[in-house]
């Protein structure tokens, strides 16, 4: 068994690499296998201007999201306009920025809340997708379900109860997406005891090759830095 941080990384890196399932003519399934995912805040209470005091979940699933349920806002991600639930998430993410100091047990670079992912509010197991849209960076709208986003989903519903090592849940969001999440190993990840190593699944498609050269003397090539 690892001893060490180092060498829990290292057990993790090795995880992380994705698989695709193909049949010799066609691609299929996508799956990868997340960083250690862990809850930093349930319950939490956050002032946000114009809609008062809403209640988020803040966790880790390779970037900080609060998740929320739509309908605390008067929203159904469903139904409402797209405009509305990013307006409502973006300023959520401004309000937690200023209200909450996030801390994370490898890199404080990744200790801010990235996003706000906003849901039909089905946390409890079932069969049937739960829907959500994903408002991350500078407001952009995620167009698929959200891979580390619905890691940090199956985070917050495996500290709740809700969902099982090795049983999985389907996500899906505006375009009609569809992602499985699936928490496959609890481990100990810093302070956290109870994160989790989940298995996120979606469909792939072979789109291209491409290859890229670059020239002794190309020094831009090698890259470079505006201040």
């Amino acid at each position: 068994m690892p001893t060490t941080m180092t060498e829990e990384m290292d057990r993790y890196n090795t995880d992380i690499l994705g698989i695709i399932d193909y049949d010799g003519v066609k691609s299929g399934a996508v799956r990868f296998k997340s960083v250690p995912s862990f809850v930093f805040a349930l319950d939490f209470k956050v002032d946000v201007p114009g809609y008062g005091t809403i209640t988020v979940d803040i966790a880790f699933g390779g970037a900080f999201y609060a998740v929320v349920d739509a309908k605390q806002y008067g929203l159904d991600v469903t139904k409402s306009r797209v405009t509305d639930i990013q307006k409502a998430a973006g300023d959520t993410t401004d309000a937690l920025k200023k209200q909450i100091k996030l801390t994370h047990p490898e890199s404080s670079d990744l200790a801010f809340v990235y996003g706000t992912i906003m849901t039909d509010g089905k946390d409890m197991y079932s069969e049937e997708a739960t829907s959500n849209i994903c408002i991350f960076a500078d407001r952009q709208i995620d167009r698929s379900p959200c891979g580390s986003g619905v890691t940090t989903r199956a985070a917050i519903m495996y500290a709740r109860g809700f969902l099982n090592l090795g049983q999985s849940r389907q996500f899906k969001c505006l375009t009609g997406t569809t992602f499985t999440s699936k928490p496959i190993r609890k481990v100990q990840y810093g302070p956290y005891d109870n994160a989790v190593i989940v298995e996120v699944s979606g469909h792939g498609y072979y789109t291209g090759t491409s290859v890229y050269t670059l020239e002794e003397d190309d020094v831009i090539g090698q890259g470079f830095l505006l201040n």
